[in-house]
């Protein structure tokens, strides 16, 4: 495997508040200034933790994320046929603003040499989207990347498309970062490695829900077979020249679902702050 220095890419996998996982990965190379990367794809509730790691806020994504799951009025299970949906993007941001506004100058210096690329789903065609925030509309693109049909309020526009979580169509955008160049990747993980996940109820019922868009129904009838397919790609290491590694919690994290408390995403955060300082110094036998 290549030195920890020659990783030129990092691929952030989503999973909303699982991302506190990812966010203390993040926050652990930060401490250290640990950055070679020259090329970063990052989806879903990833795409705000790379945001708060190019700003250079550490535990700005912990922060949040315990605000808004202590404050009740970011998943409301009643509210999930509102406008909004069961998890509030407009409160969360709107959170971000008044209380703990993103440096977005700063991330975008920080950016400046480097590919960055936030992944959105394309709501015509179903197609993944890789959008450059540092030329576009920052917190929209990083709404639109979180906007989960049936979850959140389902889609956003922007640039005059209408699009959706990246997580949907390309929930592991490994090859998107082999096309980009990527020749040593490090990719971060919410869920732990190897683990496949089934296509659920939620999957089912948005078959129904979008039967007029085959595009849609598509990634919803099969997305779990792509995305399994990716996890087992991963544990190979590598394809020819390209070489990979992950950084993948060991157990399923706590912050899954509907009903996360405080302690669980802490739970998950320093957890990945604990993975995250194991991979850098050697502990897991590279």
């Amino acid at each position: 495997m290549p030195n920890k220095r020659t990783y030129d890419t990092l691929v952030l996998e989503g999973g909303s508040l699982r991302c506190a996982f990812t966010a203390g990965v993040l926050d652990a190379f930060a401490a250290i200034g640990y950055n070679p990367f020259r090329r970063c794809f990052a989806v879903s509730a990833g795409a705000m933790a790379l945001t708060s790691f190019l700003s250079g806020q550490r535990k700005h994504f912990i922060d949040v994320a315990t605000d808004v799951a202590e404050d009740g009025k970011f998943i409301r299970l009643m509210s999930a046929w509102s406008e909004e949906g069961v998890m509030n993007l407009a409160h969360l941001f709107d959170h971000v603003r008044r209380h703990r506004p993103l440096d977005l100058e700063a991330a975008a210096f920080n950016a400046r040499r480097s590919h960055i690329r936030f992944v959105t789903t394309d709501f015509e065609t179903g197609k993944p989207l890789y959008l450059n925030p540092v030329s576009g509309d920052w917190l929209r693109i990083l709404w639109a990347s979180a906007t989960l049909p049936l979850v959140t309020r389902g889609k956003i526009k922007v640039d005059g498309k209408w699009m959706f979580d990246g997580g949907i169509s390309d929930a592991l955008p490994l090859d998107a970062a082999i096309q980009a160049g990527g020749k040593n990747i490090l990719m971060v993980r919410t869920r732990p490695s190897g683990a496949h996940y089934e296509q659920g109820w939620m999957d089912v019922f948005a078959t129904y829900w979008y039967k007029e868009s085959p595009a849609i129904v598509d990634l919803y009838e099969n997305g779990h077979h792509r995305y399994n397919h990716v996890v087992d790609r991963l544990l190979t290491g590598g394809e020819g020249r390209v070489k990979w590694r992950e950084i993948a919690p060991l157990k399923p994290l706590r912050s899954e679902g509907f009903r996360v408390q405080k302690e669980d995403l802490l739970a998950d955060y320093h957890h990945g702050l604990a993975r995250a300082l194991d991979w850098l110094s050697g502990d897991e036998g590279e």
